[in-house]
């Protein structure tokens, strides 16, 4: 056996064991074999490999919270990806970790504050993906992905108040999730995603103005439906639980909203239309008993404005003492 073949056999065997160490939580083992398995690939000059570990070592620091170490990685990763693309640019798997690592990079910016580089990722992401998808339209993994990118990238757009802009963006991640919905109605993965497009663009509608509130409600409800059907399949996870939770906090927040502004301008127009009504009576009834008004009139009139003048006076010139409507 050739020594080529040896180095990627071991190298192969190295990438498998990092995996294992991931999905057992041995982060620190996986790091250890990682850094083995990239010595192995660029020996080898295993660009593809190298990638890949590169890639793996992100997600392992972004996990552990190191951001800057993950950003480092990230970059390195992309620098390989690029040389991948350069020699087989219609390499569509490629296409997709350069889409990933796109995408995951701009989460990462994102958590670190750093906004405006956090855009410049999620863009190249959904180019990535528009284009991988105008490729293999049907691909259901690529049309995961692509959502998922959309969902980030719309939470960041609302954190930065580009709210018209995060709605269209959650509009086209819906229709991504509804299409694979209706191949697979049982994946609760593309139930969660979808459940968390449409609390994301309920919430951004509530932030548009009143006159979106419904729409809004419809959103936020639909996925609060979804996300207690996934709790019902899942009661341990708390992911679900925490989206359930803050779903319900915006319905909460939107009800709010429609009280303090309902209750004030009814009661106003209520009260114009009693106080009209009263004086078209008032006014009817004394044009049919005109000697009425002659039989109440008072001895001492003069008397009687005396005394209700100081409460009509006040109330004109001090609005605010007569009764309101208490603010929910």
């Amino acid at each position: 056996m050739s020594r080529s073949k040896v180095r990627n056999i071991l190298l192969l065997k190295q990438i498998h064991s990092a995996v294992t160490h991931i999905k057992k939580g041995k982060l620190d083992k996986a790091l250890e074999t990682l850094d083995k398995a990239e010595d192995s690939a660029r020996k080898a000059k295993a660009t593809d490999a190298v990638y890949y570990i590169l890639f793996m070592r992100g997600g392992i620091y972004y996990t552990e919270s190191k951001y800057d170490e993950a950003l480092e990685t990230y970059e390195k990763a992309l620098d390989a990806g690029s040389e991948l693309l350069k020699n087989d640019p219609e390499n569509t798997n490629y296409q997709h970790y350069m889409g990933t690592t796109l995408s995951n990079t701009g989460n990462l910016l994102k958590r670190k504050g750093e906004n405006p580089q956090a855009v410049e990722y999620y863009v190249r992401a959904r180019e990535t993906y528009e284009n991988l998808l105008a490729k293999e339209p049907e691909n259901a993994v690529f049309r995961s992905a692509a959502g998922e990118n959309l969902n980030n990238y719309a939470a960041l757009l609302t954190d930065m108040g580009s709210f018209e802009q995060a709605c269209e963006v959650l509009s086209q991640a819906i229709e991504l999730y509804e299409k694979l919905l209706e191949e697979k109605p049982e994946n609760l993965g593309y139930q969660a995603e979808l459940a968390v497009a449409l609390s994301r663009l309920g919430n951004c509608l509530v932030q548009q103005g009143p006159e979106k509130s419904d729409t809004a409600k419809q959103s936020l409800e639909k996925a609060l439906t979804m996300q207690e059907n996934i709790f019902n399949q899942q009661p341990e996870d708390a992911t679900i639980k925490d989206a359930i939770a803050l779903t319900r906090e915006r319905l909460e927040k939107l009800e709010t909203m429609k009280i303090q502004e309902k209750p004030e301008n009814l009661e106003n127009l209520e009260n114009s239309e009693n106080q009209e009504k009263q004086e078209n009576l008032e006014e009817q009834e004394t044009l049919e008993n005109p000697e009425k008004l002659e039989q109440e009139k008072p001895e001492n009139p003069e008397k009687l404005e005396e005394q209700e003048r100081p409460e009509t006076l006040e109330n004109l010139e001090n609005p605010e003492n007569s009764e309101k409507p208490e603010k929910l």
